[in-house]
């Protein structure tokens, strides 16, 4: 019997320990900073503004990238207990052949830092929160 309240409460630990770690990723951020790979041609929309949100029990997201284009996330999930997102954009590729770029976001020191990868690494951006900037 002891056993189960044990394992109920290291479970219901994990849980909100979780629950934590995802509101951390919860507002609005700028990103500040792109770090382009030689093979980047610019086609790969990143995010300039977004916005996460948890709603109805659920992570959800919409962005303007850097052609000003406003959408959502089709894409909003954690992994890693928590510890990192996956983005993903809307709106597919240009061709059947390609593959979609897929965001691997941490938090870093209080900032957002993403590697975008397709079958390779594509590049990277950091984020600010907004409330932290001058906008």
């Amino acid at each position: 019997m002891y056993k189960h309240k044990y394992a109920i409460a290291i479970l219901i630990f994990f849980i909100s320990t979780s629950s934590l770690l995802a509101n951390d990723f919860i507002g609005e951020w700028k990103v500040t900073k792109v770090i382009c790979s030689d093979s980047y041609f610019g086609e790969i929309k990143y995010p300039k503004l977004f916005k996460i949100e948890k709603k109805n029990g659920n992570i959800t997201g919409h962005y303007k990238d850097q052609f000003d284009y406003e959408n959502r996330f089709e894409l909003v999930v954690l992994i890693n207990n928590g510890q990192e997102l996956l983005l993903s954009n809307c709106c597919g590729t240009k061709h059947p052949e390609s593959w979609s770029p897929l965001h691997k976001v941490k938090i870093i020191n209080g900032k957002l830092h993403a590697v975008v990868v397709t079958d390779h690494i594509e590049f990277e951006w950091t984020a600010e929160r907004k409330m932290n900037l001058d906008l």
